[in-house]
């Protein structure tokens, strides 16, 4: 059975509550980073603004960021810290149409009154991934590269640091079933340490051993020498791996920095403003996102990613998921506002083991 989109059913604007609704509001930014008072924030639901007697749908939206009405009459989506003195920001804080603003997640409601499995949903946990999820994934990821979808993943660490898993996002980049992989600074060297000297924190097996962590720091020095990313993976020194990988099929990689990272990579972003919005120009036209076992990178990104895309003039929803070994981590995403997150308990090494081997036949 093929996997088909569920259809969008816009709102019904020729209701005479919404002909007779005002045109929304606006104010004017007058200090560089800072809203007027008033500001309407968005969620992570279609949210329609009336303009000129006209109902416009937000594109591209991002939690907690604001509208600003553009000059040719359209809707923008920015960052409070990226306004700019004269930007005419939304203000608003009801969104039942009564003040031009329309929040709208009926969208995906099916004739019988059902919400479609995905779609505006509430996630939901558990102890074991059964073979339904990964059959349901499957048919999503393989329409997504057959349709010319993005798939964006969010790898923490612990996909590096075993051979299995780490073979097997390789051959799921080398597949084209990422479009981008957005991680940190632990990541990255964990994958190149491993193609250089084929360790991990300069171990082979999971046994202590001392003066463990000098491959660690000698990629991360080799990778500064040379300059860049690229010129490392370039030089040959580099003989498989995941990066290495993404460089080969023009895959982006955006790597952020963390507070407790003494010692990074080049090419990762050491500010955090930069790397957010790094991660936006890839969250934003996402058609998929897939977060593994990072649990701060995946609020991030979470948070930044909307519910739904518009591709082709068609409005479509965005499939996210969280896995992790632990459900408190699961949850953290849905907990900080992503409610449409499906959430499996798993351990993600066997996770992207099984997605491989159910992919690419």
């Amino acid at each position: 059975m093929t996997f088909e989109l569920p259809k969008f059913t816009p709102p019904d604007f020729g209701h005479e509550f919404f002909i007779k609704s005002p045109n929304c509001k606006i104010k004017k930014v007058i200090k560089k980073g800072v809203a007027h008072s008033g500001y309407h924030a968005l969620s992570i639901y279609p949210e329609y603004f009336k303009i000129k007697g006209n109902w416009i749908l937000a594109s591209g939206s991002r939690m907690d960021s604001v509208a600003i009405v553009t000059p040719s009459g359209g809707i923008d989506i920015v960052e409070f810290r990226n306004l700019k003195i004269g930007d005419n920001v939304v203000v608003g804080r009801s969104e039942d149409g009564s003040e031009g603003i329309y929040m709208y997640t009926n969208g995906f409601i099916t004739k019988k009154g059902e919400a479609d499995t995905f779609a505006f949903r509430t996630g939901r946990s558990r102890e074991t991934a059964f073979s339904k999820d990964y059959d349901e994934l499957y048919k999503i990821m393989q329409y997504e590269k057959d349709h010319e979808g993005k798939i964006v993943w969010v790898l923490g660490p612990s996909i590096a640091l075993d051979y299995e898993s780490r073979a097997a996002f390789t051959s799921i980049v080398e597949n084209g079933y990422a479009q981008a992989v957005l991680s940190g600074n632990n990541f990255a060297t964990y994958d190149l340490e491993k193609a250089m000297f084929k360790t991990v924190s300069g171990q082979e097996t999971f046994e202590s051993r001392e003066t463990a962590h000098y491959n660690y720091i000698a990629t991360i020095n080799e990778a500064r020498r040379i300059g860049t990313l690229k010129g490392l993976i370039n030089s040959g020194l580099v003989k498989d791996g995941i990066l290495k990988a993404c460089q080969e099929n023009d895959v982006p990689v955006v790597l952020a920095s963390s507070i407790r990272d003494r010692y990074t990579l080049p090419d990762v972003y050491d500010n955090v403003y930069e790397s957010q919005d790094a991660m936006r120009k890839h969250t934003r036209n996402a058609t998929m996102l897939i977060c593994l076992s990072s649990v701060l990178h995946t609020i991030a990104a979470g948070n930044m990613t909307p519910s739904y895309t518009v591709k082709d003039g068609v409005v479509r929803p965005v499939y996210i998921y969280s896995i992790d070994i632990q459900e408190f981590s699961v949850n953290k995403l849905s907990d900080r506002g992503t409610l449409e997150v499906k959430t499996l308990v798993t351990n993600v090494q066997d996770f992207i083991t099984n997605v491989a081997e159910g992919l690419i036949k």
